[in-house]
């Protein structure tokens, strides 16, 4: 073999296939072999014995319209050890899908440090569905609405989503939607406010996970109408879990993901942390903890995304007024690890594929992204599964002025994060420039549900 820019010697190399010690030898930004003892000249070797190696990792689910701009956010997120990221495009009321998605793009191109995708995000889809296929011809194919947010006049009615996602299969994209019944959320809501109720205390009970579950099927009804593959993100607790898990028993194109909150805290935090811990939908209990697990070791979701929405709250702040929403992107990777892969849930493989493999293959990135392989992009992750360390605000890099896991002690962190053969992130220093990332077109559910199920990645806590 011709000499290589970098040799990555003696790792233990993780994918969604398995994992085994080996080397990784990059050039031109590109993986070029992967193997024992590879026999190559390398400009620059590293050994990386006592390290995982991981592909790039990648958040389906951000929101760079807070506190951190699509700048900043891909910062944060890298320092996470996430090297891609797909933002939500949000159009809102009045404004255009195509201009919203040009916007982004501009954004993303001139600051982001990783490579981007997009969704587009519907807010008024009776004025703005039209311009899905423009979307799409765009590289934006897949695309989200809101059943619930009704006050807000955010929530898209049944005709909408039905004719929506008719558009939407008819251009091959995916659906996507926030699965909650939010007239039914909104009446809860009044009573309770009616009755004089705190409503920090009742903000459970006016937002049930039996509800998130009726969306779920809702959605998934009028997506099997359509013939629309559908993605549900944030699945929150049992009832939502449990519908995505009937949805595919039964043979309809259902995706399903979670999120780090709703794996590693309950509603108890809303006590504890106030309007901090107000997120929609809201953390639930232990036993919703427990089957979000199980669900993701068995294959019944397939995505750990951030959601990561960082917004200036305050602990004090008046809890009905306060937005929902948390920064989450900088610490999900090493919440998986050390709760996911040690604490015995999921194994190293399938958090791979919950984090890198399968957000590409349903999104129509792999394998250039998602795993480690001759021809894929040198994207990859130098992980340190030894290192401790208590999270804190004071380390983070998201403008959020908190972290919902102040003084959390984890193990596992990424101490070299590269993206096409280059150091994005070293010993927790920012090596990239902004404007680095590139957009990157999608070909959303082109991934048929058999090629997610998860390769010995069952659960022993049953």
């Amino acid at each position: 073999m011709a000499n290589v820019d970098r040799l990555f010697r003696g790792g233990t190399v993780v994918t969604g296939e398995g994992y085994r010690r080996g080397d990784v030898a990059v050039s031109d930004g590109r993986v070029v072999a992967v193997g024992k003892d590879l026999d190559v000249q390398a400009r620059e070797v590293q050994d990386v014995g006592g390290a995982y190696v991981f592909p790039g990792l990648i958040d389906a689910h951000t929101h760079p319209v807070y506190l951190d701009d699509l700048g900043g956010l891909s910062v944060t997120a890298a320092h996470g050890g996430v090297t891609t990221v797909l933002h939500f495009a949000y159009a809102k009321p009045g404004q255009g899908l195509v201009a919203t998605i040009e916007a982004f793009m501009e954004q993303g191109r001139e600051g982001s440090v990783l490579d981007f995708a997009l969704h587009g995000g519907l807010f008024d889809p009776a004025r703005q569905s039209e311009e899905i296929p423009r979307a799409v011809e765009l590289g934006v194919t897949s695309f989200k609405m809101f059943m619930t947010y009704a006050k807000l006049k955010w929530m898209t009615d049944d005709y909408q989503l039905m004719r929506t996602l008719d558009i939407i299969a008819s251009v091959g994209g995916l659906g996507m939607v926030h699965a909650e019944n939010g007239l039914a959320t909104d009446y809860l809501e009044d009573k309770s406010a009616a009755l004089g109720r705190d409503p920090a205390e009742d903000f459970l009970t006016t937002r049930p996970g039996i509800l998130e579950g009726e969306a779920v099927n809702r959605a998934a009804a009028m997506a099997a109408v359509a013939g629309c593959p559908l993605y549900i993100p944030h699945v929150s607790g049992r009832e939502a879990a449990e519908a995505v898990s009937r949805l595919r028993a039964a043979g309809q194109w259902v995706y399903g993901e979670t999120c780090p909150q709703y794996l590693t805290l309950t509603g108890e935090e809303i006590a504890r942390q106030g309007p901090l811990a107000k997120i929609g939908p809201p953390l639930r209990g232990e036993d919703d903890q427990r089957v979000l697990w199980q669900a993701l070791a068995h294959g019944d979701l397939d995505v750990v995304a951030s959601d990561h929405a960082p917004k200036a709250k305050r602990r004090d702040d008046p809890f009905f007024e306060a937005p929902y929403g948390s920064p989450q992107v900088e610490t999900m990777p090493t919440l998986l690890f050390d709760r996911g892969v040690l604490g015995g849930w999921i194994t190293l493989p399938r958090m791979v594929q919950l984090l890198s493999e399968n957000p590409a293959k349903i999104f129509g990135l792999y394998p250039a992204k998602g795993t480690l392989r001759e021809g894929s992009d040198a994207d990859l992750v130098i992980w340190d599964p030894h290192s401790e360390r208590t999270i804190t605000h004071a380390t983070q890099h998201s403008h959020a002025p908190y972290t919902l896991y102040e003084g959390t002690r984890v193990a596992g962190r990424p101490v070299g994060v590269m993206q096409r053969g280059a150091w994005v992130v070293w010993e927790d220093e920012l090596q990239a420039r902004a404007g680095q990332g590139s957009f990157l077109p999608t070909r959303a559910g082109t991934v048929a549900l058999g090629a997610l199920k998860p390769k010995g990645g069952a659960c022993p806590q049953e």
